[in-house]
Parts: C-alpha cells; sequence; structure tokens
C-alpha cells in the first residue's frame, strides 16, 4: 500500500519534510519502492530478477524501510509466511551491501475493523483481518531481534489513536472507505509514529531572551537584541532548521494529541516580562499573536504561526514533496504493469529516466529553499499592547531617527544661513 496513488498526502512525503526541514544541511534522498498490491513475496520475485523485470531504483541505496503486512492479510497468508519472505527479502539487501543495522523492519497499519460499518445489526464482525495482522506484529519484532534490524511498530499506536477517533464517532476511520489504506490524516499519523519511534526529536530551534541584552539559543543565532524596559524588545533570529509543513491534516490531528508540538517545536521565550500584561508579537514585521508576558516567559511554539518565515518556506518545500510523492507514484505503477505483464523493460527504463530527471530537480528545489531560508535571519519584536508602533517597530525608534535627523538638517541650514551672511558683509 505503499505506494500511496489514492490521497494527497503521504507518510513517506512527511517523514522526507521532517528530514529536509529539520537538516537542511544534509543531501538524503528518499526513494519509494512501494508498489500498490504488492506482498513481500513480490518485492523478493522482482528483486531477485525472478519477476521477468528489473526496476532501477533499487540501485545506490543504503538504508532500507521494509513495511508489509496488509496485503499479506487480505490475501490470508500465514505469520510463518510472511515471516519468511521478509526474511529473503532482508537477505537481498544484505546481498546488495546494506548491512542489518540500516534496515528498519516496520509492522504494518492496521485493518480498521472495529469501526460501526464493520458490524452487522446483531453486532457480530464482518471482516476480522486485522485478527491476522496482529499475528504478525509480535513475530516481526522477533525476526528484528533476531537479525538486529531497526523495528519500528505503527501497528499498535494507529489502533491506539484509531480507538480514540472512534470513541468519539462511532464510525469514524482514519483509514478511506476500504478500511485498508490510511487516509491523508492516517498518513500523518503514520509519519509521526514512525518518526517518534526513530527518535526524532521536535526541536527546531530554542531561544531564551533573558534580562537586559543576554540570550540563549540552541540551534540558532540571535544578535541585535533592543529593549525598552519592559515594554519593547526586538532582536535578529537566525534558525538552523525549519519548522515541519502544518498541513490541514496535520493540525486537525492535533485535536487527538498535541502532535505538532510533539513533532516540531521552533520556541521562542522572553524573560522580564510583565506576567499579567498582553503582548503583540511580530514576526519581520507581521503579527504572529497576542500572549501575555507569562506564556512569553513560558515559551512560544513559532510552527504554525502566520507570517512565519519558517512557516512559508516549509509549505513551499510541501508544496514540492507532493510532486515528488506523485512523480514517485507515477514511476511505481509503471514497474507494476511491467511485473504483471501489461508492458515492459523498456516502458520501465523510460519511465525511470523521466522520474530519475523529475524528482533530482524538485529534490534540488526543496534543498536550495531549505538552506537559503536557513542562511538568512528576520526580525523578531515584541511589544506591550499599548507601546506605540509604526510598521511593526516602536515609533520610539523613528521619533529618536527623526530627531536626529532633523537636527542634523536644521544645523546644516544654520551652516548655509551664516555663509550666507559673511558674503554678504564682504
Amino acid at each position: 500500500i505503499t505506494q500511496v496513488n489514492y490521497t494527497g498526502i503521504s507518510y513517506q512525503e512527511f517523514i522526507y519534510n521532517y528530514y529536509i526541514t529539520r537538516h537542511p544541511d544534509w543531501d538524503l534522498e528518499f526513494r519509494n519502492l512501494g508498489t500498490s498490491s504488492f506482498t513481500a513475496a513480490d518485492a523478493v520475485k522482482l528483486y531477485s530478477g525472478q519477476g521477468g523485470i528489473t526496476d532501477p531504483t533499487i540501485e545506490g541505496i543504503n538504508k532500507a524501510v521494509i513495511m508489509f503486512g496488509m496485503n499479506e492479510g487480505l490475501n490470508n497468508i500465514s505469520a510463518d509466511s510472511y515471516i519468511q519472505s521478509i526474511r529473503q527479502l532482508v537477505s537481498l539487501l544484505n546481498e546488495r551491501g546494506i548491512e542489518n543495522e540500516h534496515i528498519i523492519l516496520t509492522a504494518p497499519t492496521p485493518y480498521d475493523q472495529t469501526r460501526s460499518s464493520n458490524y452487522t445489526e446483531d453486532g457480530q464482525m464482518i471482516e476480522q483481518t486485522d485478527d491476522l495482522i496482529s499475528q504478525y506484529v509480535p513475530a516481526l519484532k522477533e525476526l528484528a531481534e533476531e537479525l538486529g534490524t531497526q523495528y519500528v511498530d505503527l501497528h499498535t499506536p494507529m489502533l491506539w489513536v484509531n480507538g480514540i477517533v472512534q470513541s468519539r464517532i462511532a464510525d469514524d476511520t482514519l483509514t478511506v472507505t476500504d478500511n485498508v489504506h490510511p487516509n491523508a490524516m492516517g498518513n500523518v499519523f503514520v509519519g509521526f509514529f514512525f518518526l517518534y519511534q526513530q527518535g526524532a526529536g521536535n526541536q527546531v530551534a530554542s531561544v531564551l531572551i533573558g534580562a537586559g541584552e543576554k540570550a540563549e539559543a540552541e540551534n540558532a543565532e540571535i544578535t541585535r537584541i533592543r529593549r525598552k524596559d519592559t515594554e519593547y524588545l526586538s532582536f535578529l533570529y537566525q534558525p538552523g532548521s525549519l519548522p515541519i509543513a502544518v498541513s490541514y491534516e496535520l493540525e486537525q490531528a492535533g485535536q487527538y494529541f498535541p502532535v505538532i508540538d510533539q513533532i516540531s517545536w521552533e520556541n521562542i521565550a522572553i524573560d522580564e516580562l510583565e506576567p499579567e500584561k498582553n503582548y503583540r508579537l511580530f514576526l519581520d514585521g507581521v503579527l504572529a499573536g497576542d500572549f501575555t508576558g507569562e506564556e512569553l516567559g513560558e515559551g512560544i511554539n513559532l510552527t504554525n504561526r502566520d507570517g512565519n518565515p519558517g512557516k512559508e518556506t516549509a509549505e513551499t518545500i510541501e508544496s514540492l514533496n507532493q510532486q515528488w510523492h506523485t512523480a514517485s507514484s507515477d514511476y511505481r505503477e509503471v514497474v507494476r504493469s511491467a511485473y504483471e505483464g501489461k508492458a515492459e523493460q523498456k516502458d520501465v527504463d523510460a519511465a525511470y529516466e523521466q522520474w530519475e530527471t523529475v524528482t533530482a530537480k524538485l529534490r534540488g528545489q526543496m534543498y536550495e529553499a531549505a538552506r537559503t531560508y536557513s542562511d538568512k535571519g528576520y526580525r523578531v519584536e515584541v511589544a506591550a499592547e499599548d507601546f506605540p508602533l509604526w510598521r511593526g517597530r516602536g515609533t520610539w525608534r523613528f521619533a529618536v531617527l527623526a530627531a536626529v535627523i532633523l537636527a542634523a538638517a536644521g544645523g546644516g541650514l544654520l551652516i548655509r544661513k551664516r555663509k550666507r551672511r559673511r558674503t554678504e558683509e564682504r
């Protein structure tokens, strides 16, 4: 099911977006080798050369994520047969130079058999596919421990959040109507749980502005701090990373638990403000929100704040990422057709060449956007709600500047007058 050609967002795309925004200095290439309807046995057949075609995308990879199980469950394949195919697939990767420590065995997402529409009127469950898939999970974990691979369990946490969803609406689901494929929000959760279990942190950057011009920063640079008592503060801020793009589905996922804060926290904290007083936060002159001094002291997550230049850049990257997702899915469809005898190797090769050209360009554009942003800084300003501002800047600064200009202009006029008088006297 990892081809994901049925929804506008995929968990692979979510994970890729995380790594590009969090590590703009890397040069990471993701390749989606998932093929719709495939079982692990199909993958073994294809990549061992028994499928009659060659898929070039497997060449050159140095890490691999293996996630099968849903189609095995739908085809009533036993846990023993499933594990045997996964073992063979790991061996094929070993032959290509990928060591087990760089392979992640991943327990599949669940078949949603608990939604209310999967029960008859007398309360009998209609489809029970997930009972079989549930047998795969501990067997796969045991295999990972035996082989020394990494292991990620998507089944258990997806069941957990699905239970929360259905406790509110009995027939709600994180899959599309077939109870199999994760829907857009389901893909967001899958991507999150994968990253979380891999130990991916949530910190984008963290800034604490203390008394006077004192500052502490992690993965960020702070310069040109200016304060006016507890009324106004400004500084230049250059984070080393970007927040993850917050899609509509990711934002909606937050109703079940604080998923955004747990995957993307861009922290701005300001000390020495009046706790009960209201303040306005500006990012490059754009209002990003109103907060009390106490809230700013505790820290504000900029990830999804309007006006955050990092958010805007991340959304640009996400748009390019969706094109990567579509191009990958289109190529996988050609591979699938050739595997089923409906296309030839020349069709696969032509599609691969096109895929390689398109995705290389998109990858370059994504990294260029991320690196360009991380090489620049922008102004952060905090002002009490009654503090006079002009275009997001304290008017007191402009008043001082204006006074200096007028004084200089006045001095120049006085000098001219004196020169004119001396000339007349002569």
